[in-house]
C-alpha cells in the first residue's frame, strides 16, 4: 500500500496542477511600472508615423479586396497638429503613464493606467479608455492620443484593458462575451483603491471593438455619466466583410448556445433605443473597417429613446480618424464636461 501512495505521489508530483492564475480579488492591482518612452520625438516623426499608418491601413483594405481613398498629402499635414501643439505632448509635464496588470476572474489582465504625478487634492473623474481589435490585434498603445494627454489635462485618470488573450494578460479574447465585459468592469474597483479616483464618475471611450462594447455595457445598466464612441462597431450582421463575421462567432463563448442570438446581443443598431447614457458619436466617411451608417443608425435609436447624443461625421477621414483626432478629444472632453460634478 506504502508504494503505491508513493506512486501516486510521484505522479501527481510530475503532473501541471491546474490553478487559477490569482486568487485575488477582482480589480486587485498586481503590478504597475512605466511606460516605454514615447517613440515619437518631434514633429517631423509624427508625420511619418501617421502617413505609414494610412499605408498600412491601405494595404489592409487592399488585401480584404476593399478600397481606401488616398489622402492627399497636403490635406494631411493641414490636418495634423502643429510643431508647439506635439512639443507640449511631447513634454507631458506633470503626468505619466504606467503599465499595469490587475486580476480579472481568476486571471492576470493587463491594462494601462495614465494619471497626474501628484495626485494630491479632490479625487478626480474616471475614463475608462476601450480598444479595438482582438487578441493581439489593435491593442491599446501607451502613448495613444499623446498618452490622453489632453483628457489628462481636463482632470480625468484614464485606465484601459487589453482584454483577456491581449498583449500581457492571461486568458482567450471572447469578443465581446461576459468575460471580456467584466475584464472592463473591474478596472473600477482597482480605481477605486487608488484614492484618487471620484468612481461615482465613469466615463467611457470606445474604439471600434470598444465602441461594440460601451454599447453593450450601457445597455446592461453600467453606470457611465456618458460616452464617446469612435467608429463603434454596431452592427455585426454587416454583410460588408462577412469573413471576419465568421472568425469573431469562433471567440464568442455565448454563440455555440445562442447561435445568432449572440450577434444581435452585439449590434446595438438593433437596440440602441435602450440605451440612456447621453453618447457622442464620431465616424470617418471612408472608414473601410466599419461602415459609417452604423453610427448613424445607433444615433436613430439615440433619438427615438430621447436620450442626449450628438453625432459628426467627418468627411474622408478613416477608422482611426487621423485627420481629426484633435477635434474629436476637444469635442469629447466638452460633452464630458456638460455631465461631470463639480
Amino acid at each position: 500500500m506504502r508504494h503505491v501512495l508513493l506512486a501516486i505521489a510521484c505522479l501527481l508530483g510530475a503532473m501541471p496542477m491546474s490553478h487559477a492564475a490569482t486568487d485575488r480579488p477582482d480589480g486587485s492591482l498586481l503590478s504597475s511600472e512605466p511606460c516605454p518612452p514615447n517613440p515619437i520625438r518631434n514633429h517631423d516623426a509624427y508625420v511619418e508615423a501617421v502617413r505609414a499608418e494610412l499605408g498600412r491601413e491601405a494595404e489592409a483594405a487592399r488585401a480584404e479586396g476593399l478600397d481606401m481613398p488616398p489622402i492627399d498629402d497636403a490635406r494631411l499635414k493641414a490636418s495634423l497638429e502643429t510643431p508647439a501643439q506635439v512639443r507640449e505632448h511631447l513634454a507631458y509635464a506633470g503626468f505619466e503613464c504606467r503599465v499595469i496588470t490587475y486580476a480579472s476572474g481568476g486571471l492576470k489582465i493587463a491594462g494601462l493606467l495614465w494619471k497626474p504625478k501628484d495626485t494630491r487634492g479632490p479625487r478626480r473623474p474616471l475614463l475608462l479608455a476601450l480598444r479595438g481589435g482582438n487578441n493581439t490585434f489593435g491593442p491599446m498603445e501607451p502613448w495613444r492620443y499623446w498618452g490622453w494627454h489632453e483628457a489628462l489635462k481636463a482632470g480625468y485618470v484614464v485606465l484601459a484593458t487589453q482584454y483577456r488573450g491581449g498583449p500581457g494578460s492571461e486568458g482567450t479574447d471572447t469578443f465581446g462575451s461576459p468575460p471580456d465585459l467584466d475584464d472592463v468592469r473591474h478596472l473600477v474597483p482597482l480605481a477605486r483603491s487608488l484614492g484618487y479616483v471620484d468612481t461615482d464618475q465613469v466615463f467611457v471611450h470606445g474604439g471600434s471593438r470598444g465602441g461594440m462594447q460601451a454599447y453593450m455595457l450601457a445597455r446592461s445598466g453600467f453606470p457611465l455619466r456618458a460616452m464617446a464612441i469612435r467608429a463603434g462597431a454596431g452592427n455585426l450582421r454587416s454583410t460588408r466583410r462577412p469573413q471576419m463575421l465568421a472568425t469573431q462567432k469562433t471567440w464568442m463563448t455565448d454563440y455555440p448556445a445562442d447561435g445568432e442570438a449572440a450577434v444581435d446581443r452585439r449590434s446595438a443598431v438593433l437596440w440602441a433605443d435602450e440605451i440612456r447614457v447621453p453618447t457622442i458619436l464620431f465616424h470617418g466617411t471612408d472608414d473601410w473597417r466599419v461602415p459609417v451608417d452604423d453610427s448613424i443608425e445607433v444615433a436613430r435609436g439615440l433619438r427615438r429613446a430621447g436620450t442626449p447624443f450628438e453625432v459628426h461625421l467627418y468627411e474622408g477621414d478613416t477608422h482611426a480618424m487621423d485627420l481629426n483626432q484633435a477635434d474629436m478629444m476637444r469635442r469629447t472632453l466638452a460633452f464630458f464636461e456638460r455631465r461631470r460634478r463639480r
